[in-house]
Parts: C-alpha cells; structure tokens; sequence
C-alpha cells in the first residue's frame, strides 16, 4: 500500500485522543460537581442563617413578653433595646403600646434577628390583663384564726360569669384559697376536712387548692383599703359608737352602675357590721377595723375588702350568700392564738372568683391608686398574633 494510504488508514493515536476526550468529560464533571457542591453548601448556608435569625427574631418576641410581664407601668413602656445571643444578635423595639381599660393593655412588638448575612423580622400583639386577685379567697396578714362548720360552703378559683353562674370555659384558674406563706397554708388545711376540702374548687399551676402567693400582699391591701376610703367618690359609712351597724334589705350598686362604699370602724374597738335580710350590691365593699357578719339572702358582685385591726368575717344562717368576684380578708393586728376568729364559715356561701365582675369594678379605682398596685397584682399575658416582616 502506498505511504498515504497508510497514513490515512492508521489507528495510531487514536488511544490518546480518546483518553484527552475521557478526560475532559471527567473535569467538566468535577468542575460542574464542584460548583455544584458550592451552589449546595451556599444554599444551605443561607438557609441555616435565615433558620437562626428567625429563631432569634422569636427569641426576642419571648424577651419582650417577660419585661412586659415585669413592668409596672400601665400600659408598658416602650421596649428598645439590642441583645446579643451567641453568635447573633436581635433587636426589638415597641410599635404601639396601649390601655384598653385599667386593667387591660395592648402592646405591638417587632424584633428583627441578625445571623451573619442573614436577618429575620418578626412582629407580635401582647396583650395584658390584671387580675385584682388571686382566689376565691385571699387571705392575708395575720389572718390565722379559722373555722370551718359543716359543708354548706363552695370557694371556687375558677373563672365564673356572674350572669349564668357557670364557669367561663377555657380560662385560667386560681386557687380557691390564696395565703402570704406555707405556715398559713398548713394551718388552713388543718382546719378543712376531707369532705370540706372537696368544697374548695380550683387550683394553682401544682394544683394545690390552697396556695400561697406573692402577689397582693397584706401591706398593699392595707393600702389599698385606707386609699379607696379616701377616695372622693367613696360613700363611707361610720360604725355608730355602740359598736355595731346594721344593713337590711338594702341595695348598694348594680353591675351597670357599681358604687364604692367604705365602712369605716374603729381600731381595737371590735366593731362589728351585720348585713340581714335581703341585699344586693355590686362594686367594691371595704369594710375597716369591724367584723363582717352575713347572716341574710346576700349577693355582692365584685371585690370585698375586709383589712385592719380585729377583722373577721363570719358566715351564718341557712339564707344563700353569693359573692362573684374575690373577698379578702387582711388582720393587720398582732397574731395571737387568743384572738377572735378571723374567718367563721357557719352558713351558705358561694364565693366564686370571677374576672368579669372584678373588670367590671376596675373604674372604681382611681388611676393614681392603679398605679401603685400594678406591680403586685396578678397578670395574663396572651400572643394575639404574630407575622414575618417582609424587608
């Protein structure tokens, strides 16, 4: 065959080009897996940073919840501030702050999480609400003295409507005896049978029935009696120098227009206030340095306040008394065993706490006594709604 033929016809060479070729598909291939696998890891990385800023974003909508929960200012102030949580940071500042009533606020949240590139915004309604007790029943001071006769007794912590008498589905429950220490606690459960303890419904969060509290202590409520007593639009009442004062089948406020009464006796004087017959009232009842004796039809909707010295409540015939609302019940003398009962329940009572006929009372109060007790009341917080901001 001549030489061109050959050259023409030969295979030589063709193992290199074929393995150039091979080759250069294999790093087309790790080129486009390498930017591949960047692309991938760029990804992810993005995501984990917006994943952590959002996580930070809420972090700081859980923060703005505890100092509102702590402030004692009504509504809350303006939160502005910047933390830093390991290796990112969120910011969060108070769009909107306000009181929808003296014991009800609302405040808009936004908090914005920054993780390395990658940031994260958050907005959230917070709303408020104080409770002006924390039972059924608080009893507070010295109040230690103690008698509970028979079963024809019901102290509920649950919430209740004072119009249908029911409990309000879903809503936070108290203890049905609240107490400033364990050593009144003790001494409460002492005095209840187990027949009678069944009589006391509600509980705190450990599900005790009897509870003790740090809210609403005594020298608040002693405070507060002396404050609403002194308020102008209070209709105080004197116990007369004979030492006792009777109420008969009267009427002292309804639910749509609830009055501020204060009766007022002397210190040490062991005065005593008997309501009889058939009375209704609504509003707020303080009644100082007396015993409170129930001994007719009785129905009182929202707060009373029994506070000073040689203070009692007692309870007695077979007439139905009903009190929605809270009572309480703060001995401000020195505690003694010889002392007289601090609380007789004798008769039929149902005092059942309900938060609609305290809200109910809270314009009774003027602004500037609010102000003094927001910070040892009671409180709810509830997240009404929460969005992503969108940059």
């Amino acid at each position: 065959m001549p030489e061109k033929g050959r050259l023409i016809h030969s295979e030589h060479g063709m193992v290199l080009y074929t393995s150039l070729l091979v080759l250069s598909l294999l790093m087309a291939v790790g080129v486009g897996a390498f930017f591949s696998t960047q692309n991938n890891f760029k990804i992810s990385s993005n995501l984990k940073g917006e994943n952590v800023a959002f996580y930070l974003a809420e972090a700081g909508i859980e923060w703005s919840k505890s100092q509102i929960g702590t402030a004692t200012s009504h509504p809350p102030d303006f939160l502005e501030t910047a933390q830093v949580l390991a290796q990112g940071t969120f910011t969060v500042s108070t769009v909107t702050s306000t009181a929808e009533s003296p014991l009800v606020a609302k405040s808009v949240v936004r908090s914005t999480g920054t993780f390395a590139r990658s940031s994260s915004t958050i907005q959230a309604q917070i709303r408020k609400v104080y409770d002006l007790a924390d039972a059924a029943l608080a009893l507070r001071g010295n109040a230690v003295q103690i008698r509970f006769t028979g079963e024809a007794f019901t102290l509920s912590g649950m919430d209740h409507d004072p119009v249908t008498a029911g409990p309000v589905a879903s809503s936070k429950s108290y203890p049905g005896i609240s107490v400033p220490d364990e050593i009144l606690k003790g001494r409460v459960e002492g005095e209840l049978s187990s027949a009678q303890m069944e009589n006391i419904l509600g509980t705190d969060q450990s599900g005790a029935k009897v509870a003790p509290s740090d809210f609403l202590p005594g020298s608040s409520i002693t405070r507060l009696a002396d404050d609403l007593c002194g308020a102008v639009h209070a209709i105080v009442t004197s116990v007369p120098p004979e030492g006792d004062l009777s109420v008969q089948n009267e009427n002292w406020g309804t639910r749509g227009s609830p009055q501020l009464r204060c009766i007022e006796g002397l210190p040490g004087a062991e005065d005593v206030v008997r309501f009889s017959g058939n009375f209704s009232g609504a509003g707020i009842l303080v009644v100082r340095n007396a015993a409170l004796v129930l001994s007719g039809a009785y129905r009182w909707d929202g707060l009373i306040l029994v506070s000073g010295n040689n203070v009692a409540l007692q309870v007695v015939g077979g007439e139905t008394k009903e009190i929605y609302g809270s009572l309480m019940i703060n001995e401000s003398g020195a505690y003694s065993e010889s002392n007289p009962l601090n609380l007789d329940i004798q008769g039929m009572v149902r005092a059942l706490f309900s938060r609609s006929a305290l809200e109910n009372i809270g314009s009774l109060i003027p602004s500037e006594i609010m102000l003094r007790l927001y910070g040892t009341m009671p409180y709810t917080l509830t997240q009404n709604y929460w969005r992503i901001i969108t940059p």
